[in-house]
């Protein structure tokens, strides 16, 4: 809301301070700079930010500044992916389990942490006792501000299956492997969350992950029963869903434009803006104010009221684009690829699906734009990274092993 650190920006901060200090009393968790593609990736967004800022011309009006954008939604979440990365994987590199076992209370936390926090999201949805507002326009759950001074309305449900659509995706691979209490818990917690949002794309994304995790993961009987299964919660959702005005909007029966219209308006723009400026981007923080300049002249009697000018141009890709030109383009580009390797390769990172989840939500909205999504992003990011340093099973001696 304010153009200040956020509480999640000095969490970051203390928790780099914290890693630095402890970096010099403690070899494992100190960097190793061997040749890890990701490596690239962040020489990529460096060069990017480089650039953007060299062609940066600030367009009115301001929603975003330049410098905060680029703090929110890369050096912030950067950073914490840099302390994950080199402070739980230290161990494992050397061969030993402690690094594991580091990384195995780390999920845990995550888990406990966030089912809390949907828990009282929950809390605050069904009895209505704390302030602030807790659904959006159309009656969903969404991004409650629990506010003790002001009545903050609530923002976009969008966020929060951001939130929970990929930390249940975590708690199924986690359950895969081991059936626990924590991971039951938190997939019928997140998933009553991700209900209540009707966040139809968070869902659809969240639900086919999930089930590629179980059908390359239980016994080849069992999967008769998971399509049964699946079969009976779609018709099931239809049916609960069907008379709600989000469904009736989607499928074309209400007064508003539907969303798959608009995204096609906004695509053919981002298409159009990319022609014109594929190098240098748009700039961070412009988006919003250059569809509002351009937009009459790329679409002409595109129908657009005011307030609902796009604030991102609802795809990751090309929001890295329009941020930081042609090498956040490649930036984003070789993530995509990382992951995809990273889930389909015969030594396969199932960690890489939980990723999966924004890039795929990504192709058709922005998990990523608000500096909560960022860091996110980042953290599930490092986790996959982590994952393949600490349980990979270490080949034969002499060998020198590969990594992402």
């Amino acid at each position: 809301m304010f153009d200040l650190f956020s509480v999640a920006s000095l969490f970051v901060w203390a928790l780099v301070a914290l890693y630095l200090i402890s970096a010099v009393f403690v070899k494992e968790i100190r960097p190793r700079m061997g040749f890890r593609w990701i490596y690239l990736v962040l020489l990529f967004l460096a060069a990017g930010v480089v650039v953007s800022k060299v062609s940066y011309v600030g367009l009115e009006p301001v929603i975003r500044s330049f410098y905060f954008q680029v703090y929110i939604n890369y050096i912030s979440p950067v950073l914490m992916f840099l302390v994950l990365y080199f402070g739980l994987s230290g161990e494992g590199r050397e061969g030993g389990d402690g690094g594991a076992k580091l990384f195995e209370r780390f999920q845990r936390s995550f888990l406990i942490v966030f089912g809390l926090f949907g828990l009282t999201i929950l809390f605050k949805y069904f009895f209505g006792i704390l302030p602030g507002g807790a659904v959006d326009y159309l009656d969903r759950l969404a991004w409650p501000y629990i506010d003790p001074f002001f009545e903050m309305k609530a923002e976009s449900a969008n966020w929060l299956s951001y939130i929970f659509g990929p930390t249940l995706i975590l708690a199924v691979l986690r359950g895969v492997k081991k059936i626990a209490w924590l991971e039951i818990a938190f997939v019928l917690i997140a998933g009553v969350i991700l209900l209540l949002t009707k966040s139809y794309t968070g869902l659809a994304v969240t639900g086919l992950l999930c089930l590629y995790l179980l059908f390359i993961n239980v016994p080849r009987t069992w999967k008769k029963y998971i399509v049964a299964g699946v079969v009976v919660l779609m018709v099931g959702f239809v049916a609960t869903q069907y008379n709600t005005r989000k469904f009736q909007i989607l499928i074309g029966n209400d007064t508003q434009e539907t969303s798959l219209n608009r995204r096609s308006q906004i695509y053919t723009f981002n298409y159009e803006a990319f022609k014109m400026y594929p190098l240098e981007g748009i700039g961070p923080g412009n988006y919003q104010a250059f569809f509002r300049e351009n937009v009459d002249e790329i679409l002409p009697d595109h129908g657009i009221p005011e307030i609902e000018l796009p604030p991102h141009p609802h795809n990751l890709v090309t929001f890295w684009w329009s941020d930081l030109g042609i090498f956040g383009f490649l930036a984003i580009l070789m993530i995509y690829a990382m992951t995809f390797f990273g889930i389909f390769r015969p030594e396969r990172n199932e960690y890489f699906v939980v990723v999966g989840y924004f890039l795929a939500h990504g192709l058709l909205d922005l998990p990523y734009a608000m500096e909560e999504n960022s860091l996110m992003f980042w953290v599930f990011l490092a986790m996959a990274m982590v994952a393949y340093n600490v349980t990979r099973p270490q080949e034969k001696k002499g060998r020198k092993r590969k990594s992402l």
